[in-house]
């Protein structure tokens, strides 16, 4: 799970239960979440924003099944997608090679699948940890790979004159994308539950964007003759935000609706004009999937 979206997924795996703010059936009140889904609500992105989660809160069984076949294609039927198999298919959708996105460096990533166990395992630090344990070694791991990942201190935080409320945190990450970008970002993250579902939602934090420790930067990383690895000047990264959910559905029993949406800024720079996020990210997602149901089923068993 630790690698399903870049920026995401690297953040997901630093989170231990945070204060949860439980509500109805209705979405309870997400002041990222929010932010995410306003046009011009992330730092950078002016004209564009998240969709709305695809799966709301409180529906019926007829309405869930409805908004899981809105999803489909020719290439991933209902009964595919809800097949009780850690090898059942996934949809994933990538924006920003469209013609009217060619002079954008805005990047989009819609990711929904169906995993089966329980929503409160998802909320626990101990499944996280066995999931970021079981996707440590692997060689679609290896190109997407985390140095750091961490929930900032009380006592760092203060030190910048900053306060989380409860039900907030502060998540930093530095991560290498394909050994060709690294990625310092530090962002502000809240996580809500209501009777049926569990959403977190993150976004940079532009007052880590000069931080010493924390800052919000990139690098390109490039080899010189002898093949060693050369890092270039860090340059500024301020656009990037992502929410996940999971919805428990009334059928298939023990089914989740799990739903990830990213947007974010890919400078030139990164991979100069290589379409490496088209090509090579299905493979990362697809083992991240699996070992995501893997876990999760692991956790009901017990």
């Amino acid at each position: 799970m630790a690698r399903l979206a870049v920026f995401s997924l690297a953040c997901s795996i630093a989170l231990w239960p945070m204060a949860i703010n439980r509500g109805g059936a209705a979405e309870p009140d997400n002041e990222v979440l929010d932010r995410l889904l306003a046009n011009g609500g992330l730092p950078g992105a002016t004209d564009a924003a998240l969709p709305k989660p695809t799966m709301a809160n409180g529906l019926d069984r007829a309405a869930q099944r409805e908004t899981v076949a809105g999803i489909v294609d020719a290439n991933h039927s209902v009964d595919a997608l809800e097949r009780k198999s850690i090898v059942a298919p996934f949809v994933l959708k990538i924006s920003g090679d469209e013609a009217v996105e060619k002079n954008r460096t805005l990047r989009r990533i819609d990711l929904w699948f169906i995993a089966y166990g329980r929503l409160d395992t998802i909320a626990d630090e101990s499944f996280w940890k066995s999931v970021r344990e079981a996707a440590g070694g692997d060689k679609e791991n290896r190109e997407l790979t985390s140095t750091r990942t961490a929930i900032l201190s009380a006592a760092e935080l203060k030190s910048r004159g900053i306060a989380d409320p409860d039900d907030q945190r502060h998540l930093t990450a530095d991560l290498t994308l394909f050994n060709r970008v690294r990625i310092s970002a530090t962002m502000r993250a809240m996580q809500t539950r209501s009777a049926d579902s569990l959403t977190l939602a993150a976004m940079l934090d532009p007052r880590f964007d000069h931080d010493r420790r924390f800052p919000n930067r990139w690098w390109p990383i490039s080899r010189d003759d002898n093949g060693r690895q050369q890092t270039g000047a860090a340059q500024p990264y301020r656009t990037a935000g992502w929410y996940c959910k999971a919805t428990q559905l009334h059928e298939p029993a023990g089914a989740l609706f799990i739903e990830y949406h990213v947007l974010f800024d890919e400078p030139a720079g990164w991979f100069n004009g290589a379409n490496l996020l088209r090509s090579k990210l299905p493979l990362v997602i697809q083992e991240g999937v699996r070992k995501f149901r893997r876990q999760l089923g692991q956790a009901a068993a017990r």
